[in-house]
């Protein structure tokens, strides 16, 4: 098995970790774009949809496949041999249970779904439980090492051979929806089998309950909160679905995933490498609480005036990327502008929470939330898909200061702290929400094709964040501009003019970044004069 290596610096390494995932993120999501175009041309869509009702069938077995086995692997503080041996032999029992339940009772999925042809394709792909579940453990090994630079690798090799290579193949040569399921388990296949070469744990099975206890013990919890954070996300749907009917969920759903799936994408890769980052330092509060406090700076820092900014540009955003017929969902957009940014935020003491093994809280808090969303859409249902959106984004501030009671126990951090962490973004909100309002209190009224206005607001609010990020940057910007600066200042044809005005920013950011900025010599080159 490997060992890794003791990082020298636990930040240097999240930070590397954070730059390879969000690359690959953003290459998968870019073979995805490809991949869909050309399957949609061999495929026709029926095909996609016994695929997606399917998968809805299998998520609910997802959530108790492993029993949180691979959490429970990165969050514990001391790994031995033993518990790797565990967490295998019990994650393949796990597995081979879920997937002979689902094939044994994939026949009911037609009273829920009316549509025969899932099963079959239900059976299949509940294969990928037992796949899933050999390569599990070695993943959350190389997760627990932050060995970032090889999981991203594996997604995008496993994703361009099973879905360019299996996937494409299939499809071409007439395999129809099967092509599908084909694609699916062999990314599985391939991902577990390079996994485990990797690290190569004990594969012996283990018995004993007592070497499962304190597994099993943390990944069931952690399981239950996901089942329940399942159910909380899921409520709008279902409401929506139930009493408002499909053109209303459509307009709901259409503005949702039109905000969240960016906010989604900007902050994965950080809260992808948070959760060992936070288990590694544990027991060492001051150190986690300034993690925690700095990662969620960092998130609000970005993530709120992004909402800012489509909560202004709303009527634009919807009428150029879904169409003039969606019109009736930016009221719904603009109203969600208050729910995601705080749900992205609420994930990292969700995190430090799972660090902390501080399980129950969580529980408990997760059930308050449900009961409280549950109420406030009750009340506010009356008002259509507005009203939801509105009791999503009112829950979401609830469930924010209950997390805020969590965390001030997990980190010892006072309420003042907790609150701070907003402070800059709530700045930069302000700043880049009434830059797009000016620009588009003027250009609205001259009548220019939607998509033009559209294109200038996003350049006044890109160019009022990146101002602000410059003038004032978060500290966990100060490495990476300090770094720009001296490629920067290193060019070999740079303008005197140039040169002057970024020692005059070095010498602005130097203090605030802990750092002295440089005095220019002018027998010296660019980099030689920042690293005098």
């Amino acid at each position: 098995m490997t060992t890794g290596t003791q990082p020298t610096s636990l930040g240097a390494t999240a930070l590397r970790g954070i730059k390879w995932t969000t690359t690959a993120a953003v290459l998968t999501s870019v073979m995805q774009v490809g991949y869909t175009a050309v399957m949609a041309r061999l495929l026709d869509p029926a095909a996609f949809g016994l695929v997606a009702l399917a998968g809805v069938v299998l998520r609910f077995g997802s959530y108790f496949a492993e029993m949180g086995l691979g959490h429970a692997v990165v969050q514990r503080p001391q790994l031995s041999p033993n518990d790797l041996r565990a967490a295998f032999t019990g994650s393949l029992l796990l597995g081979l249970v879920v997937a002979a339940a689902f094939w044994l009772l994939a026949p009911l999925a037609v009273l829920i779904l009316d549509n025969p042809a899932v099963v079959p394709l239900v059976r299949a792909l509940a294969l990928g439980f037992v796949i899933t579940s050999v390569g599990l453990t070695a993943t959350s090994v190389l997760r627990r090492e932050m060995r970032f630079d090889l999981l991203a690798k594996l997604d995008v090799v496993t994703y361009v051979l099973a879905y360019g290579g299996v996937g494409l193949g299939c499809a071409w040569a007439g395999a129809g929806v099967w092509s599908l399921v084909a694609a699916t388990l062999a990314q599985q296949l391939i991902a577990s089998v390079a996994a485990y070469t990797l690290v190569r744990h004990p594969v012996r099975p283990l018995l004993g309950w007592q070497h499962y206890a304190t597994l099993v013990g943390y990944g069931s919890r952690v399981s239950a909160i996901s089942f329940l954070e399942f159910i909380s996300g899921s409520l709008d749907t279902l409401l929506i679905g139930r009493l408002l009917g499909p053109v209303a969920l459509g307009l709901y759903n259409r503005a949702y995933l039109l905000l969240y799936l960016p906010m989604y994408f900007l902050t994965h890769s950080i809260a992808k490498v948070a959760f060992p980052a936070f288990s590694r330092v544990q027991e060492n509060v001051p150190q986690l609480r300034g993690m925690y406090l700095r990662s969620t700076t960092l998130v609000a820092t970005l993530v709120l005036p992004l909402c800012a900014g489509v909560a202004v540009a709303a009527p634009e955003m919807v009428r150029v990327l879904l169409g003039a017929k969606w019109a009736a969902s930016v009221p719904v957009l603009q109203a969600l502008c208050v729910a995601v940014p705080l749900s992205m935020t609420a994930m990292f003491a969700g995190i430090v929470a799972d660090a902390r093994a501080n399980l129950h809280r969580k529980v408990v808090l997760n059930l308050e939330a449900i009961v409280i969303l549950a109420s406030l859409f009750w009340l506010l249902r009356g008002y259509g898909i507005l009203g939801v959106a509105v009791a999503l984004g009112l829950s979401e501030a609830l469930r924010t200061l209950l997390y805020m009671r969590v965390t001030h126990h997990d980190v010892q951090a006072s309420y003042g702290a907790l609150f701070g962490v907003y402070l800059p973004g709530l700045r930069n909100a302000a700043v880049v929400g009434a830059g797009i309002w000016l620009v588009s209190a003027g250009l609205r009224p001259l009548g220019w094709p939607p998509v033009l206005v559209f294109g200038l607001q996003m350049l006044a609010g890109a160019g009022a964040l990146a101002a602000l990020l410059l003038a004032w940057p978060p500290p966990e910007l100060h490495a990476g501009l300090w770094q720009a600066l001296r490629r920067a200042q290193a060019a070999p044809r740079l303008p005197a003019w140039a040169r002057t005005g970024l020692h005059r920013y070095a010498a602005h950011l130097g203090p605030a970044a802990g750092l002295t900025a440089p005095v220019p010599n002018p027998v010296l080159t660019g980099s030689e004069a920042l690293l005098a």
